[in-house]
């Protein structure tokens, strides 16, 4: 049970840390995953991510809470415990952030992590439906399709978007993020494409490559400041395997943070009190937790005109047929397919606010997700101010971190929501919304003073599952790791996951995180980076 590498977590991460690190057929590597496989209809099937959500087998079942500046309440958290993590789970949105988060980072010190250094591993990782150019890739393993976006009230999204004064960028991941836009997503052929199809499965015919699925890691072993391998839970028993190189952990914002605690790196204080013995002192591990919070905004419409209609009894049949048989209609999509990144103020100079659209209105009725004929836009805070922990229940394994995202600790993040609500009214109140326009049911008309919107916020905001920076990357002598995912306080150990984002970028997170990988594969194994890119972007005047 030795291997030169021993990758903690079979994400978006790890899976492509463990196909690159394992190309070189001398080199041994070993996956290690908490879940268990990636197969089955409904993983692969897009139109049924609301199954894939409810489904507890394959998730961490983590909530965040109590929020101390939402009345107390706790929000769900979606995590995969799974091949492939929660790449095998998500949306499917494929946003990569905008350029000038990259920017950003290199400003704060990270030089080689700026948007012409990350960029080219953008394209390494992608093939892009539309062909490959000075921004896109075109024979990476990701394949990246652009949705149809056929329905009308998609066509009514946009037209809106535009009579209110917005541009639609033709690529939001090229040139130009900011605007409306039709999405893109991970979906090729008609399936969700994770990391564990693109990279993994074709790396596992390897043998200096083993996969150990569901196999709970209690924590990384530490001797002389340096890791030398994991303890394992498996079917009952714990054993050790041993690193001979590095371990290297992809277990995502939540499960990082807490795996470097329970192996006595962090907080001397908190460890302390659950009798954790210190192996290294890092006061950040855990901190500076992000995540994007947002809230439904929804809309009725007539029967016939959302997309409810095309899922009746019969409608859904015929969707499960005609993607079995076919991989093509309905069942090929998230429903996701138009979006958002607009400005809600001009003193910033990113979108702050995102918007995802749907044509037809969703709602959880005992316990069951229930579809009715209406639209709604998912919208959320792209960069909030507010920052919340991850910290230890208690020194089991077994037991769930605590988590709190403390949103709305900054007055900031509440009025950029209510002037959000208030954007997204201003782009359903166009002509180009006449025809469809019903009833607005959350949060309804008669929430119209700040006072109202607060309250209807504070009683709904929920998490687009985007948690980052809880292993902080950075140059300064508290941030977790360094510039190349290493962790300062014990040798032979690196982060390679959201939690290591100094800062959240401007967009789903899975895009990022495989680029970070993709990066931090070079590194380890003493690769040249790859070329900077000169290809320009949009800079907000």
């Amino acid at each position: 049970m030795r291997y030169d590498y021993v990758i903690v977590g079979a994400g978006s991460a790890g899976c492509i840390l463990a196909d690159r690190l394992s190309e070189n057929p001398l080199t041994t590597v070993l996956l290690v995953e908490a879940g268990g496989s990636d197969r089955g209809v409904m993983l692969s099937m897009p139109a049924a991510l609301p199954f894939v959500y409810q489904n507890t087998k394959i998730g961490w079942g983590y909530r965040s809470g109590p929020e101390p500046n939402l009345n107390g309440r706790t929000i769900d958290e979606k995590r995969g415990k799974i091949i492939g993590g929660s790449s095998s789970i998500n949306a499917m949105i494929y946003n990569r952030g905008n350029p000038m988060d990259f920017d950003d980072w290199a400003e704060a010190g990270l030089s080689d992590w700026s948007y012409a250094h990350c960029l080219p591993y953008f394209r390494k990782l992608e093939t892009f439906a539309d062909g490959a150019d000075d921004w896109r890739g075109g024979d990476g393993p990701m394949h990246i399709s652009r949705c149809q976006a056929n329905h009308k009230l998609y066509d009514a999204f946009l037209r809106g978007g535009e009579q209110a004064g917005f541009a639609i960028t033709p690529d939001h991941n090229g040139y130009r993020q900011e605007g409306l836009h039709v999405a893109q997503s991970f979906i090729h052929q008609g399936r969700r494409w994770s990391t564990a199809k693109g990279y993994l499965q074709p790396a596992l015919r390897r043998p200096n490559l083993r996969v150990m699925s569901k196999a709970r890691v209690n924590r990384i072993v530490i001797e002389d400041g340096a890791a030398v391998g994991i303890e394992i839970a498996e079917q009952g028993d714990t054993r050790l395997i041993h690193s001979e190189r590095e371990v290297i952990l992809c277990a995502g914002a939540f499960n990082s943070p807490q795996l470097l605690m329970l192996s006595g790196v962090g907080d001397p204080d908190n460890l302390s009190r659950h009798g954790i013995a210190l192996k290294a002192e890092a006061r950040e591990v855990g901190r500076n937790l992000e995540n994007h919070p947002g809230v439904n905004l929804q809309y009725a419409t007539s029967y016939e005109d959302s997309l409810v209609s095309e899922l009746s009894l019969y409608g859904r049949a015929k969707l499960g047929a005609q993607w079995l048989l076919t991989k093509k209609g309905l069942g090929a999509s998230n429903f996701f397919e138009t979006g958002a990144f607009l400005r809600t103020r001009d003193d910033v100079r990113f979108p702050n606010m995102q918007f995802e659209f749907l044509p037809l209105t969703r709602y959880v009725k005992d316990g069951k997700l229930v579809a009715i004929p209406g639209f709604q836009f998912w919208m959320d805070l792209s960069r909030p101010e507010s920052r919340g922990c991850v910290t230890l229940r208690s020194a089991k394994p077994s037991d769930a971190p605590s988590i709190v995202f403390n949103h709305l600790a900054s007055k900031r993040d509440l009025k950029d929501l209510i002037d959000g609500i208030r954007l997204a009214r201003t782009l359903v109140s166009q002509s180009g919304w006449d025809k469809y326009r019903g009833k607005e049911l959350a949060p309804g008309l008669e929430a119209q003073s700040d006072a109202d919107l607060e309250r209807f916020i504070k009683a709904n905001l929920g998490s687009s599952y985007h948690p980052s920076g809880t292993c902080r990357m950075g140059v300064d002598n508290e941030a977790v790791v360094d510039s190349d995912a290493r962790v300062k306080a014990v040798k032979r150990i690196r982060v390679v996951d959201a939690s290591i984002m100094p800062r959240i970028v401007t967009g789903n997170l899975s895009a990022a995180i495989m680029m970070m990988a993709e990066k931090i594969a070079d590194r380890i194994l003493e690769k040249p980076a790859l070329a900077p890119s000169k290809a320009a972007y949009f800079r907000t005047p």
